[in-house]
């Protein structure tokens, strides 16, 4: 099971929806084009001469980059009445010149207001746009500039990104991408075995296909019933994996962030996955792109990363057999930045959530081990045993709390599936190598002011870790597991009593607590319930007071754009479930 949380952030808009192209190449030189000269450039646009025309469209498109690109000058192109001639040029011009400058013409009109790209939209400019992408014969830069218009569009809104699907815009510029990265791939290739670098070093080509790739990119984005375009997505996930293996930076980031899309909209879309092929060369690009010193690189890769852990397990395994675990355990840090570190913890606690045999994998991951043992507890506050309490530190002034509170919920989340999934030898293993662990428990109990969701993840791990090692421990004679009795000597029923009135309203919480209470309470009370418990548990039986918790994989939603609205209604229903 998957569970949803909504949270929105603002991460996703530092790409942005519209963009004008001002210069793609290099800007044109000369004098600005005036407003007065419009009518006399329309009367050429009509011309049988294609140099003429050439002339028209190039004057058109400066008039909208000269300076900047503002709504006036989109509504002084529209108030010539030229939309039928540009699109009648874009489907028959056999002059890539025409071409290119007619798409960049679109392109900038679509950056426009809404009303300015619906009138685009109107007049059909998609299909127009997708002749100059399926033709071969026009230029890889008339195709770029072709993308980055239909991705205009796709920026507008859901509707039109839904529009662009079925009318199959998605599929034809990855295949075009896909195409045009084979091609510079292998170019690149004579290249890269002296330097070890694929770089392009056609500038243009490079223009080229970061325009592209941010183009897909963008296309990417969801807000719609993305499951029923799955075969689209399949080609545009292929494009951008190829993209990733370019050393730009610009281009990493672009795809990395593509891919995060598609695996979101895609999430739990069976024949999504039963087509698509998770490349191990990605999963070790991704790997090493989070060794990457710049933000902006780490975190697309990071979100690319937890939308592959949330799904099928032999992809989690895939990432697995590189260093992921080693790179992530640095970005697991106290001093690296907040989003950075969470997103990391998130991948962890997904990893946790397949299967025994990668559980085994995260816990030999001592480096990972001690970050997550060391993140149980009070953000910015240690606890003195001298009195049971949590004092602030000095630092707790810079804490961001809120966020840091996540980051613990996070590390209870990962201790939780580990305690789950993992096999006998693995649990004891885990409680044996990081003692501290059932003290770190108890100790955050003593914290009046734990939000309610760290306080019943954590509690959830307590009964966990009582569940597993009770067929362990016990024995005929009715001898008590020493970890309950751990529990016990560090006032762990006291400090449940305590936050049961804290949040009494909460039902959830208080049936957790009774399960836990009833699992702390004394095997020698002689009861005849403890009795059977006791047995019960020597056979690996549950007892009606054992509540076992499952695994469970996340996603975090950042947005209403990204993702398909089923899973996000999904989101939140969720959410109101846990609430306490």
């Amino acid at each position: 099971m998957t569970i949803d949380e909504f949270e929105p952030d603002d991460l996703l808009s530092e790409i942005s929806r519209k963009l004008a192209n001002v210069s793609l190449h290099l800007p044109m030189e000369g004098e600005n084009v005036e407003k007065d000269n419009l009518p006399q450039i329309k009367y050429h646009l009509n011309s049988q001469d294609n140099d003429m025309r050439l002339q028209s469209v190039r004057a058109l498109r400066k008039y909208l980059t000269q300076g900047c690109s503002c709504p006036e000058n989109v509504n002084d192109l529209l108030a010539l009445d030229i939309l039928s001639t540009l699109k009648e040029l874009l489907t028959t011009s056999d002059s890539n010149e025409i071409l290119f400058e007619c798409a960049w013409i679109i392109t900038n009109i679509a950056a426009g207001t809404s009303e300015q790209t619906n009138a685009l939209v109107n007049d059909d400019f998609i299909s127009a746009l997708l002749v100059c992408i399926h033709s071969h014969h026009t230029s890889i830069s008339v195709k770029a500039q072709a993308a980055w218009a239909l991705s205009n569009f796709a920026g507008e809104s859901a509707t039109l990104r839904e529009l662009l699907m079925s009318k199959g815009a998605t599929m034809a510029v990855a295949e075009a991408l896909l195409e045009i990265c084979e091609e510079v791939y292998d170019e690149c290739l004579e290249w890269a075995r002296t330097t070890g670098d694929v770089t392009i070093d056609d500038e243009d080509l490079c223009t080229d296909v970061k325009a592209m790739t941010w183009a897909l990119s963008n296309m990417s984005r969801g807000g719609f019933q993305t499951a029923e375009h799955w075969e689209s997505y399949i080609p545009a996930f292929e494009a951008l994996t190829r993209c990733t293996v370019f050393d730009h930076q610009d281009i990493w980031i672009d795809a990395c962030w593509g891919l995060s899309r598609i695996l979101f909209n895609m999430h739990e879309v069976t024949p999504f996955y039963s087509a698509l092929k998770l490349s191990p060369d990605l999963c070790s690009r991704l790997s090493r792109l989070l060794t990457n010193q710049t933000v902006s690189v780490v975190t697309p890769a990071l979100r690319t990363v937890i939308n592959i852990t949330s799904g099928p397990n032999e992809h989690s395994a895939l990432l697995l057999e590189t260093p992921l675990l080693k790179n992530m355990s640095t970005l697991m840090g106290k001093d690296i930045p907040i989003r950075i570190r969470r997103d990391a913890f998130l991948v962890v606690a997904n990893l946790a959530a397949c299967d025994a045999q990668l559980v085994h994998q995260i816990m030999e991951a001592k480096d990972v081990m001690h970050c997550v043992a060391s993140h149980i507890h009070v953000p910015g506050h240690v606890f003195d045993r001298s009195c049971g309490r949590w004092i602030a530190v000095v630092s707790n002034a810079y804490y961001n709390l809120d966020e840091e509170w996540k980051i613990t919920t996070e590390a209870l989340w990962i201790m939780c599936n580990l305690a789950t999934l993992g096999d006998d030898d693995s649990i004891c293993e885990l409680l044996v190598n990081h003692r501290t662990i059932p003290d770190s428990l108890a100790s955050l109990l003593k914290c009046s002011d734990i939000p309610s969701n760290v306080c019943l993840k954590a509690v959830d791990v307590i009964i966990t870790i009582i569940n597993r090692t009770n067929p362990l421990t016990q024995n005929s004679n009715g001898t008590s597991n020493p970890y309950v009795q751990q529990f016990i000597d560090t006032d762990v029923p006291a400090s449940v009593e305590k936050l049961r009135s804290i949040f009494s309203k909460s039902t959830v919480f208080r049936d957790r607590c009774e399960v836990l209470m009833s699992l702390l309470t004394p095997a020698t009370d002689g009861s005849e319930e403890r009795k059977h418990a006791t047995m019960a548990a020597m056979f690996g039986l549950q007892t009606p007071c054992h509540l076992r918790m499952g695994a469970n994989k996340r996603r975090i939603l950042h947005g209403f754009e990204d993702g398909d609205v089923r899973l996000i209604e999904n989101a939140v229903g969720s959410l109101c479930l846990s609430e306490l």
